[in-house]
Parts: C-alpha cells; structure tokens; sequence
C-alpha cells in the first residue's frame, strides 16, 4: 500500500507527450547511473508535411535567425493545395533604401530555404513592425490549405 509520503516521492511519468528527444547512452558526468534525455528539439505535432516533404518551423526559423539583414518576427503561411509562403521582417539596420537589395535579400533566403527544408517556398520581405506579434506563445504558422 503506498503511502501519502510515498506517492509524493514517485517520479510522473508522462508517455506520448510528443517532444523531439533522445536517451543519452552515456553516463551523468555527476555519477547518477539513470537513463538521462537529451535536451527537447521539438514537437512532432508541430511537423507539416508540404508537397510530400516533411519540415518543422524550427528549421525555417534556424535559417531565418542565421540572416543579419533580418529581424526576429515571421509567419508561416499555408495555402491551397501546398503554397507555402513565409512572410518575414527585415530588420530596419539592414535596408538601406535601395529595392533592389531588397531583392537580392528575398532571393537569398528563398535558396537558403530551398537548401534546408528541400521545398522552394515564396518569400515576402515586411517592413519591421509589420507582421503581428502575439502575446506569449508566438503563432507563427497558419495553415489555410485546402484538405
């Protein structure tokens, strides 16, 4: 029979959580021999499948974050059959004025996209303070594709 003080004690143990993880086959460098997990890379559920192609918004936004000339906010748009446009400010130190820098910029990110997510997708440059910022948890796909 467990007691009160035991239950407290027992570890709570959650399955089909759907985080990204592994089990670290080595031991803790502070000697604990128990099972450890890698640190959380994701969610499976928040994985879209876009013309055959399985992707998550992590890589779309590891590659967004790598670009300087960009800031911090996106969307990721869905549409029609498999339309996939990711819409993302520019960061307001890195245009000088000149459209046609604009250009290259939203090329540049179209192949570095392309490179990762193997998915060519449309990309539309904002102005900083453009795209809508929610509070907390931040909404960054919407998906409107026709099932």
């Amino acid at each position: 029979m467990l007691t009160s003080l035991t239950r407290e004690a027992m570890p709570l143990l959650r399955y089909r959580t759907r985080d990204l993880t592994s089990v670290l086959p080595v031991p803790c460098p502070c000697g604990r021999t128990h099972r450890r997990l890698a640190r959380i890379t994701g969610r499976s559920d928040d994985m879209l499948v876009v013309r055959g192609v399985n992707l998550y918004p992590q890589q779309i936004e590891r590659v967004l974050t790598s670009i300087p000339e960009l800031g911090s906010n996106y969307l990721i748009h869905l549409r029609g059959l498999d339309e996939l446009t990711v819409k993302v400010e520019f960061a307001a130190s890195g245009f000088d004025g000149r459209v046609e820098n604009l250009v290259r910029l939203e090329e540049r990110v179209v192949e570095k996209l392309r490179a990762e997510i193997l998915v060519k997708p449309k990309v539309e440059l904002s102005a900083p303070g453009t795209l809508p910022v929610s509070e907390g948890k931040a909404k960054r796909v919407v998906d409107e594709r026709v099932l």
